[in-house]
Parts: structure tokens; sequence; C-alpha cells
């Protein structure tokens, strides 16, 4: 059985109600989904930032669990990474301390074995090697907002993308040995300056959609991240369907 370890919950929300995914078990704020019609699947969420790695654990220690899957979301940090893509990590980094952004020696390299069968369903789904891509990801304290920034740490640090959580289902998959891939839909592009955690944060607490023009954030940069985001939870639907039946290293 494979292990989908979720950090956003949102890309994931369409493709539970079709597959009529149910709620199996909650523990210590993680819920985990099971569907009559995926039955190889076992979907856990609420394991954004550091919880990925107690998140990673626990389906580690699940005897029916043979592989992870880390399923979440990224903002770009280079014009070539497109926004609505979903990036298979083949190189991962961590910056670490809460002036991690602007300190490019608090870096770390961590080891990410290549999944030559996420490889090649990627390439059944896209062929043109266009929206399901390979990629480098570099996980932060911070998802850096000022696009000025996000250029500078892609070249700088050399990675496509970052995000909150990638690092810590790494770390914690590497010392149980356990086989995983990170997945990572891209919502925000290099050049904006929309803070997809404060949306994802604050989303609750809005009750209407003229809120978000109160905010110091343009309202096209905005609707470039729901568009983003609603793209991105399509890919994954067609990712996921197929990884419940794809032959993975165990």
């Amino acid at each position: 059985m494979k292990g989908i370890l979720a950090s956003d919950t949102k890309i994931l929300q369409g493709f539970l109600r079709k597959h009529h995914f149910r709620v199996s078990t909650s523990n210590e704020r993680f819920i985990s989904y099971e569907s009559p019609e995926l039955t190889e699947l076992l979907i856990l969420t609420g394991a954004s930032g550091k919880r990925a790695y107690r998140g990673a654990q626990l389906l580690g220690n699940m005897p029916e669990v043979t592989f992870v899957l880390s399923v979440g979301t990224a903002a770009s940090l280079h014009k070539t990474v497109r926004i609505g893509s979903v990036v298979l990590c083949d190189r991962l980094k961590k910056l670490v301390g809460e002036m991690a952004l602007w300190s490019s020696s608090s870096v770390t390299e961590l080891e990410v074995a290549n999944c030559v069968p996420m490889e090649i369903l990627f390439k059944h789904i896209d062929e043109s090697e266009r929206n399901l891509i390979k990629g480098s990801i570099v996980t932060a304290p911070h998802i850096a907002t000022n696009s000025n920034m996000r250029t500078w740490l892609g070249r700088d640090l050399r990675v496509g993308s970052i995000d909150q959580d990638a690092a810590y289902t790494a770390s914690a998959c590497s010392e149980i040995s356990m086989p995983f891939a990170i997945i990572r839909g891209i919502t925000s592009q290099e050049s904006g300056s929309f803070p997809q955690s404060r949306y994802q944060i604050d989303r609750r607490s809005r009750s209407s959609k003229s809120n978000i023009a109160d905010t110091p954030y343009r309202i096209s940069e905005y609707i470039k991240f729901r568009l983003g985001s609603r793209i991105v939870s399509n890919r994954m639907n067609q990712i996921l369907t197929r990884v419940n039946s794809l032959s993975v290293p165990e």
C-alpha cells in the first residue's frame, strides 16, 4: 500500500470526493482516509511544515505501507518552473533558522533517490514534459513573498521551487529506510508576491471575496494563485489515480 502524505489538503479535496474517500482514523491532529475504489492508497492529511516529519513517521510505522508519496504545493523560484506545473523532486535542500532566507550558509542538501516508476508515470501522462517535470526544491521556514528574493534564492541555491515541508518528509523516511518520492504543485510564480501560506492560514477568517481587495496584494496575483491551485488540483487527481496501481520500490 502507498501512503500519501498531504501537506496541503485543499488540492486533494476534489480527489477525495471523486473517489469516495472516508475518514478511517484521527490521531495527533492527523486524519487518514481510505477509499473502496482506490484500495492501494492511504491518505494522511495534516502534515504541513515540521509536522511532515511526524506524519512520515506515522505512515512508516504502518506495516501495510511500503512507500510514501509526499504531496503538496510550492512556489516557483525560476521562470522556467511555471505556475500550474507539478514537480517531481530529484534534488532537495533545506534552509534552517529564523534568518534562513537571508543566509545561504544555512543550507544543507538531503539525499533523494530516483523513483523511476514515478518518472515513467509523469512521462506517460505528459509526453511533452512541460507540465509534469523533474526539478529541485528547497524547504525553508517561510515562503519568500518578495519576487526579487525568490529570484535571488533560485539563482544562489540553484533550485527551482520552495516549500515548507518536503525536507522533513525526506528526513523521516530516510531514517526508517522507507522508500519515498516528493511531488509539489506550483501555485505561485517566480515573479509573483502573493503569499500562498497567508491565504492558507487566513482562509477561514475571511467572510467574503471582497476582503481580498483590502489586502496589499494585487487582485491579479490572487486570481493567478487560485487558478494555479485549481490546475494543480486537477493534475494531482490524474497522478494519484494512477499511483494506486503503480509498482513502486519497497
